[in-house]
């Protein structure tokens, strides 16, 4: 075992281990000039100055480490190597092996067991001494006070048991930059707040056409990816479309009566109506390559469509702009059209007001807004529900 950092960078730390293959220059009364040793991981010293091939393996060259001793004149010479047919555990901490034997028997505090048999690779791998059964609870043992704190966290998945349908008398949207569909398609379908709503409204999903939307049961969708939003004849327009990532979703309730809309046009957008009440909901993502100019004039026409077939309008969205910090060209445009906006704080880790929901005056929609946490997105996720009356 390596007793000393040699080189950080290199993985020649404190804890490696391998075997010596050969020993250069040995005499009885000098140190060796270079001690060749072959570690087990095979990362370990690959930009050393000294390497050599012995009998197929590939070995790192170590010299004499020099230190000064205090209070004296001299200087020890040493290989700050050691003899480790074993290790203690604590040594252990960060090392990764394909096979090794744990002895757990010494075991004398909370998890310690778990260092020791998360060190290897596979289950094949993994070799425990035998241990007396009456003793194993109480050496592979969590620490109290960490399974309080677990108890205590806000549960973010159940069952999907546990999501009861109870009747309301609002509709329900789930607004959210996903940030990749199909990568977090279990967190969005094992979480209690999207599977209650009677609406998904997914921004960011970073889908294309070729890519079938995972299925959610109880539930059907329309998607459009980036690359099928914008049109072909204008060169601006194929730059957009050409970019990655983007794309927006809906997922609308069977039971719902919902009508999907084609109004919007070079924008990522999707409209739907909800026809019982003939309110209409845009979900809209703006990527801050898109120039506002542009944006909204195409945005314009979106709004001049939606004002013409209803005064419920509801339109939701990653807008890319900051209102808390004064991005507000947007916030302008779209209250300048009768619209009011409905979040009031952030909607991201870092702090910033960039999802927005606006609600069009004239339909005085008693919408309530809700910021709802995730684990899995740089974004929070927004409730919105909209009374039936």
């Amino acid at each position: 075992m390596l007793i000393k950092n040699e080189d950080t960078a290199d993985g020649l730390v404190n804890g490696v281990m391998g075997t010596v293959i050969s020993i250069k220059d040995f005499s009885p009364n000098s140190l060796p000039s270079n001690i060749y040793i072959h570690f087990d991981n095979e990362s370990v010293g690959r930009n050393a100055k000294v390497q050599k091939i012995i009998s197929g393996k590939r070995c790192v060259g170590l010299k004499p480490s020099s230190e000064d001793i205090p209070f004296s004149n001299c200087v020890r010479k040493q290989f700050p190597l050691k003899l480790a047919w074993a290790c203690t555990i604590h040594k252990v901490q960060g090392l990764t092996v394909e096979e090794c034997v744990v002895d757990l028997n010494k075991c004398f505090t909370y998890g310690q067991a778990y260092v020791a048999l998360s060190r290897v690779t596979s289950k094949s791998g993994l070799h425990i001494k035998s241990i007396d059964t009456e003793k194993i609870h109480k050496k592979i043992c969590c620490d109290p006070d960490v399974v309080k704190g677990v108890s205590e966290m806000t549960r973010f998945l159940l069952e999907i048991d546990d999501v009861a349908e109870e009747p309301t008398q609002s509709f329900q949207i789930m607004y959210h930059n996903i940030q990749g569909l199909q990568t977090h398609a279990e967190d969005l379908k094992h979480n209690p707040d999207f599977r209650r709503a009677d609406y998904i409204c997914l921004t960011e999903t970073w889908t294309n056409q070729e890519l079938i939307c995972f299925e959610m049961m109880g539930y059907d969708d329309f998607h459009l990816p980036r690359s099928l939003a914008f049109e072909d004849t204008n060169s601006y327009y194929c730059s957009l479309k050409e970019m990655q990532h983007g794309g927006v979703c809906v997922f609308y309730k069977l039971s719902t009566e919902t009508e999907i809309c084609n109004l919007a046009s070079n924008l990522e957008c999707i409209v739907f109506k909800i026809s019982s009440k003939n309110i209409l909901v845009a979900t809209v993502y703006r990527t801050q390559k898109y120039n506002l100019g542009k944006f909204f004039e195409n945005l314009e026409i979106l709004i001049c469509k939606l004002v013409d077939l209803s005064e419920k309008i509801v339109v939701i969205g990653d807008f890319n702009q900051d209102i808390l910090k004064g991005g507000c060209t947007v916030f302008n445009f779209m209250s300048s059209k009768g619209f009011r906006q409905l979040v009031d704080s952030p909607t991201t880790e870092g702090g910033t007001l960039i999802d927005h929901v606006y609600v069009y005056v004239k339909g005085c929609l008693d919408t309530q807004i809700a910021i709802i946490p995730t684990y899995y997105s740089y974004h929070d996720a927004l409730k919105i529900v909209i009374p039936y009356d």
